[in-house]
């Protein structure tokens, strides 16, 4: 076992991966901005058992991120994978169009991520060792409506994590895309609406996940059922698809690590 940088570790995905990955042996340097939650988060791995390390930090700040590994490098050792979680997103409708919201959704999204890679692979690299992880979305497969700044980001990290695999093969580093749909990550309320399709718990999901961390897979894709539906959009005679998507974009506040539908 090793030291695993978990980032967006606060709540939601990243707090249920940092439990599972910290009860399986890891020692956890956990990354996020809400310095409360992160504590809460330390103190329960530490009550179960485990090691853990609380880097209150923005990932998008780039020397703050390069700092934080620092620190958790001389208090717990090389980082030996990296699982950059930290994103979320809001909605961009074209008819109300903002480019200061698209930034602020990509510089999450994917220069985060950029930064987290930066800061922890250079040691990697010198070690001839290491695992990137990157939590993306289905929403990066194709864009969809009322998600431009937030498909367009994790269509970007896909295409990131393909490069660094491609340039590390032969390195003994592994790289990972985690790709989840829907995922309900606050308990469903008793007769509530059924809300998005394909939805999956967010302890199911992150039990898949972390099998496929420690598997160091290439790829985890999943439901297969709304990969599959979104795929088959693009099969669709010209217009079609386009005609089905219309109108059904989220005009909710934004959510982590969830595509908008």
């Amino acid at each position: 076992m090793g030291v695993t940088l978990l980032t967006g570790a606060s709540s939601g995905i990243g707090r249920s991966l940092a439990r599972r990955l910290a009860a399986g042996g890891e020692v956890m340097a956990l990354v996020a901005r809400r310095d409360e939650l992160l504590a809460s988060l330390v103190a329960e791995i530490e009550a179960a058992g485990g090691n853990a390390l609380a880097l209150p930090c923005d990932v998008t700040d780039r020397v703050a991120l390069a700092n934080a590994v620092d620190i958790a490098e001389s208090q717990l050792g090389p980082v030996t994978r990296l699982v950059a979680n930290a994103g979320g997103g809001e909605p961009t409708d074209a008819t109300q169009f903002d480019a200061g919201v698209f930034e602020s959704v990509v510089r999450l999204n994917l220069v985060g991520v950029a930064n987290a890679v930066a800061a922890v692979l250079p040691g990697m690299l010198a070690r001839g060792d290491g695992h990137l992880v990157a939590t993306g979305s289905l929403a990066g497969c194709r864009g969809l409506p009322s998600a431009a700044a937030y498909s367009a980001a994790k269509g970007g990290l896909a295409n990131l994590m393909d490069s660094l695999r491609i340039d590390l093969r032969g390195r003994g580093i592994a790289v990972t895309l985690l790709m989840p749909g829907f995922v309900r990550t606050k308990p469903k309320k008793p007769g509530g609406s059924r809300g998005k399709p394909f939805r999956v718990d967010l302890e199911v999901a992150t039990a898949r996940m972390e099998n496929a961390i420690l598997a160091r897979r290439r790829r985890l894709i999943f439901p297969w059922s709304l990969a599959l539906a979104i795929g088959l959009t693009r099969l669709l005679p010209f217009g079609i698809d386009e005609w089905l998507l219309a109108g059904r974009g989220r005009t909710a506040g934004p959510r982590r690590n969830e595509p908008p539908a």
